[in-house]
């Protein structure tokens, strides 16, 4: 429909002029005439420098006078517009209009912009509001209905720290710390299987995460319809024993370095690939070496510190199966049997004692018993953590020191299991000893 907008004379208020990204002598005009008590939208557009015009207020309530209006920077005739009650999308350049309210109050919505594919909402008295991430909506398709799964592409991420508490109150919430994987899944079994794999530039495997996942981080909901997976760029943590008392806890796995990286999400029979970008930090000025560096000597301690958790780990059950193998047999124990179950124990106990403080059983009790290599190791990567910076001379040289110490632990414990335990487990078999009984009384 042509039609000759209202001169700009007398009381029409020109509020908003948007040209559009893609095609020249396009554009958007919003035009209010409110005080004139005419709560009418008025919105026109131009194919030709101004030469023709159509009105495009078609799904708009009459009554809903408009203020605004932006055009989508990646999407052509994706249109968003802000009046005095609510906003619209329109996915057809204007022909039609629907609400696009969300979780929006209903308030005067002033102006509106478009940064780094983020939609930002002015309002009259209720603050700026932000729509995190517009690829879902310039994506959106009918076709993606028909797909049993379909996942969006995946906008690079910023490498930074910080948290999203979806349960905000009375607030709103930062938006993703990591990278994004907004997927839709047509049907979901009762007992889904839906797994989402995360790997390096050479496409091997650095975390994977299921809904059949045994550890609660590893572990995945999903529902019919649109999902959103968040991985916060971080490795896998190290191992750990639970109600370890450790002053400085646990290692977590280090953040991924900026670079390529890759997905593959399975949801039963059907899976599909992609790619992803993780960007550097705008705000601290390193190399592509110094991420480098930092993630391969964060990665070395991780893996220290599990080593020394898997060595406690195989001295509790060591321990364990040799105490009861003990206990069965009483009184009657061969004393050579007897001397080498001991023997190894104590070796064992020397060991774990060097690795842990085996005397903390709360977290205050490292105030009167220092902490061991597991604990200093912990530490260790807390100090190498913390910023964003290659390794310094002195962390290189502390991790030398304690990576030594617990070597050789490890190397002890390694001998008593190579040596000691086949020795044992032989002269048993050669006394003919039961392993399986019942306790005898004394």
């Amino acid at each position: 429909e042509n039609v000759t907008p209202p001169a700009a004379g007398k009381w029409m208020m020109w509020n908003c002029v948007e040209t559009d990204p893609f095609e020249k002598g396009k554009a958007y005009f919003v035009g209010t005439k409110y005080k004139e008590d005419d709560f009418a939208p008025y919105i026109f557009k131009t194919m030709d420098y101004g030469k023709t015009w159509a009105k495009i207020t078609s799904g708009i309530a009459a009554n809903h006078f408009a203020r605004c209006i932006r055009a989508d920077k990646k999407r052509p005739g994706l249109l968003y517009c802000g009046t005095e009650y609510r906003m619209y999308i329109s996915y057809d350049d204007g022909a039609n209009w629907k609400p696009f309210q969300l979780n929006l109050p209903m308030v005067p919505i002033t102006d509106l912009t478009i940064k780094n594919n983020d939609l930002i909402v002015a309002t009259q008295g209720r603050a700026f509001w932000v729509l995190d991430d517009l690829s879902v909506i310039q994506q959106k398709d009918n076709a993606v209905l028909d797909k049993d799964l379909f996942v969006y592409a995946v906008n690079d991420a910023y490498r930074f720290d910080g948290f999203e508490n979806v349960n905000a109150k009375n607030a709103g919430f930062n938006p993703a710390n990591g990278t994004v994987i907004k997927y839709f899944l047509k049907n979901i079994a009762d007992s889904p299987k839906v797994s989402i794999d995360i790997l390096d530039k050479n496409k091997k495997l650095i975390r994977s995460f299921s809904t059949t996942a045994k550890e609660k981080e590893d572990k995945i909901d999903v529902s019919k319809g649109m999902n959103r997976f968040v991985w916060n760029m971080n490795y896998a943590p190290a191992e750990k024993i639970e109600g370890l008392i450790l002053w400085h806890g646990t290692v977590p796995g280090p953040k991924a370095s900026p670079g390529k990286y890759f997905y593959k999400i399975k949801a039963e029979k059907d899976s599909t690939e992609g790619s992803f970008t993780i960007k550097e930090n705008p705000v601290y000025k390193l190399s592509p070496q110094d991420y480098e560096d930092q993630f391969n000597f964060l990665i070395t301690i991780r893996d220290k510190f599990s080593e020394t958790q898997k060595a406690i780990k195989n001295i509790t059950a060591i321990r364990k199966q040799i105490n009861d193998f003990v206990d069965l047999q009483g009184k009657n124990i061969p004393k050579e049997i007897k001397q080498q179950a001991d023997t190894i124990n104590k070796q064992m106990t020397s060991i774990e004692e060097a690795l842990h403080q085996t005397k903390a059983k709360s977290g205050q009790d490292v105030l009167n018993y220092p902490i061991r290599l597991d604990d200093k190791i912990s530490g260790l990567y807390d100090f190498a953590a913390s910023g964003n910076s290659a390794p310094a001379k002195q962390v290189k040289e502390a991790y030398e020191d304690l990576s030594m110490q617990a070597d050789m632990q490890l190397n002890k414990l390694k001998k008593i299991m190579e040596d000691d335990l086949p020795k044992f487990n032989q002269a048993i078999k050669e006394k003919s000893l039961p392993v399986i009984g019942i306790k005898k009384e004394d």
